[in-house]
């Protein structure tokens, strides 16, 4: 029985369990102990060190954008604007997985590849960490919306508000204002350190035009802050601080009606015009078409429209004929003209019997005159400067560029801006090429040639120049030797501006001022001269212009030109059975400025068109020059012309009664 039943030993299990709870209340200290010294570690000792990395991820140093400056037109229209966008960024560091974020935010928004190339290229150049760095600019609401929903699968992820650039006129100002795009890589490099600082949490950059030239007026100081972030990198509260300072405002000389005026008067054509106020040398209008729409290149253009931008072979949108070289053609004969009398080649009574082509002696060859190549009969008979001028008679230029020689005619052309770059702040714009034997020998590796000069006597061979070298040596023959320097700007912030030079150009001198008059009345003969008994002794625009309109209050001095696109014989030309393409035809010129011989007030504005396979200067070009001139002086002037004549007719009595009482 005593080894069936064994009564428990209830000393034995009390120790036992004594044993086991102190060693459970022993490791339970122990524990609590480590806790203990864990948090004195934390709190006491590493306090400082895990405060700064508890700041560092959650507050950030980041760049705060200046904003950029407006642009104006003269009159306050704004050619340049800020507009507000939000768009969507990703801080590199605080993205997992990369790939995978990208294909998620596909499936949410519209991602093209052109966005993720272009987001790709953006993060190899930031260099700042925890910065955000743009992925897709503007954002529909409909897409922040599915963002914000599914913010908590984005870590990294922000939807920012940003201004960015945009142009009101589009395409009437592609090329003279600009346009701002990304900046890249090789930009970056070329600026300074501290241009480069002065450009973070700035994408963009003045890439062409007024924006490109005033890039460090319009673009500002940049600012800092400090942010507070969390843990998806969005930004929760400002802390602190430092203000951008904006970008300066500028005003041109330019004026937006006068811009659209003239887009609208080359219609259907291409071409370039550029309009100048021979008073300042502002630029009152400046024209390519066809033009492009700037705002495409501000936030990144697509591959796709680039590609049709380029490949546009025949009106070439992205080419800015204004600043780009042409023949001339017969508008530089009021120049040689003028050189003419300057050097005592030609006075007013000099006059030569025009057969109607030019041979340099001992030469067969014969130069026809180009604007007599669909006319009947022989050349412009007996013929003076005058009408040399208002007729457009090569054979007269031929012979007095063959005898003034093609030194005289570089020396005195050059003083106008042909072959050089007379502006202030369009330093982009082409020379064109004034020739010279020098030239010739240095670029083409050959003597000069008499032929050459014959040809560079009516603005063909070697010599080419851009609507804006033509409109700037107009409005110097309209100052009557004034040169005033063709400019953009106008004022900043409000307060005139005045651009230092170090190259001024000279004023023109002549031994005798009334060459100027003589030349002005030979220009404006070219518009107003009317039919007459003798045959073809009428301006060449007169049809085209003063008899179209027989009601034009004011006189414009002109003078039309004919540049060959390819060369073709005169016989050819003056064919009937044979027909040039579109792009084969002759460009057609105009220069003028107006009002013109008037003895209340001196010329407003000087005017170059160049109408790219027109023809015609003087029925295409001539008209177009008009309508320019007709906005200016009648609707943005509001030139009463009646009431600026009824008072010279008043002085001119008033003169004559004083010279009545004098007399008696």
């Amino acid at each position: 029985m005593s080894g069936k039943w064994q009564l428990k030993d209830h000393e034995a299990e009390r120790q036992l369990f004594l044993r086991r709870l102190t060693i459970a209340a022993a490791i339970v200290m122990l524990l609590f102990a480590a806790l203990i010294a864990k948090l004195v570690n934390l709190q006491i000792y590493q306090y400082e060190y895990l405060s700064a990395r508890s700041d560092g991820n959650r507050l950030h140093s980041q760049y705060a954008p200046p904003a950029r400056g407006l642009i104006f037109d003269s009159e306050g229209a704004l050619l340049a604007d800020n507009q507000p966008i939000f768009n969507l960024t990703v801080i590199r560091e605080q993205v997992q997985d990369m790939d995978a974020t990208l294909e998620f935010l596909a499936s949410l928004i519209s991602l093209t590849d052109d966005d993720v190339e272009q987001f790709r290229n953006r993060l190899q150049r930031n260099r700042v960490p925890f910065s955000s760095v743009t992925l897709r600019y503007v954002l529909t609401d409909e897409e922040k919306s599915k963002i914000a929903v599914n913010s908590h699968l984005l870590a990294g992820i922000a939807i920012e508000p940003q201004f960015v650039r945009s142009y009101p006129l589009g395409a009437l100002t592609a090329h003279s204002i600009g346009y701002v795009s990304e900046v890249n890589r090789r930009e970056l490099d070329s600026l300074s350190e501290e241009q480069r600082e002065n450009y973070g949490g700035t994408n963009h950059i003045g890439k062409t035009g007024v924006e490109r030239t005033y890039e460090q007026l319009l673009h500002g100081t940049v600012g800092y802050e400090i942010v507070e972030k969390n843990n998806r990198g969005q930004v929760m509260r400002r802390l602190d601080r430092t203000d951008p300072v904006a970008g300066k405002n500028l005003s041109l000389h330019m004026n937006a009606r006068l811009q659209i005026a003239a887009e609208q008067a080359l219609g259907e054509f291409r071409g370039a015009i550029v309009a100048i106020d021979p008073a300042t040398g502002g630029i009152l209008a400046m024209v390519s078409k066809p033009g492009f729409d700037p705002n495409l290149f501000v936030t990144g253009i697509s591959s796709k429209d680039y590609s049709e931008l380029v490949n546009d072979v025949v009106n070439t949108p992205l080419f800015d004929r204004s600043i780009n070289p042409y023949p001339p053609g017969s508008t530089v004969k009021p120049f040689i003209g003028m050189a003419g009398l300057q050097h005592e080649l030609v006075d007013y009574e000099f006059a030569i019997q025009d057969p109607g082509y030019f041979r340099l002696p001992g030469v067969s060859y014969r130069w026809g005159d180009y604007t007599l190549r669909t006319a009947i009969g022989g050349g412009h008979g007996h013929t003076d400067l005058k009408k040399a001028i208002y007729q457009s008679c090569d054979t007269f230029f031929y012979d007095l560029g063959h005898r003034m020689g093609i030194d005289t005619m570089h020396g005195f052309l050059s003083q106008f801006g042909f072959g050089d770059n007379f502006t202030l702040d369009i330093s982009y714009a082409r020379t064109g090429v004034l020739p010279s034997r020098d030239w010739k020998m240095e670029s083409r590796g050959e003597p000069w040639y008499p032929g050459d000069t014959v040809n560079s006597s009516i603005g063909q061979g070697y010599m080419w120049a851009t609507p804006l070298q033509l409109a700037t040596a107009t409005a110097i023959m309209a100052n009557k030797g004034q040169v005033v320097q063709p400019r953009m700007l106008k004022a900043v912030d409000g307060v005139p501006f005045e651009p230092v030079t170090d190259n001024p150009r000279q004023d023109i001198s002549v031994s005798d001022p009334d060459y100027w008059r003589y030349i002005h009345e030979s220009m404006t003969m070219v518009v107003h001269r009317p039919y007459s008994d003798v045959f073809r002794d009428y301006g060449t625009a007169f049809e085209a212009i003063a008899m179209a309109d027989r009601e034009m209050p004011y006189k414009m001095a002109g003078k039309s030109g004919t540049a060959q696109v390819v060369g073709i014989s005169q016989e050819i030309l003056s064919s009937e059975d044979i027909e040039v393409s579109d792009l084969n035809k002759d460009h057609g010129l105009f220069v003028s400025f107006a009002p013109s011989m008037h003895s209340q007030i001196d010329p407003q504005i000087a005017v170059a068109v160049f109408v790219e396979n027109g023809e015609h200067g003087s029925s295409v070009a001539g008209p177009i020059a008009k309508a320019v001139i007709d906005t200016y002086l009648l609707d943005i002037l509001e030139l009463d012309f009646a009431e600026l004549d009824r008072q010279a007719e008043a002085e001119l009595l008033a003169a004559d009664r004083m010279v009545a009482q004098s007399n008696d």
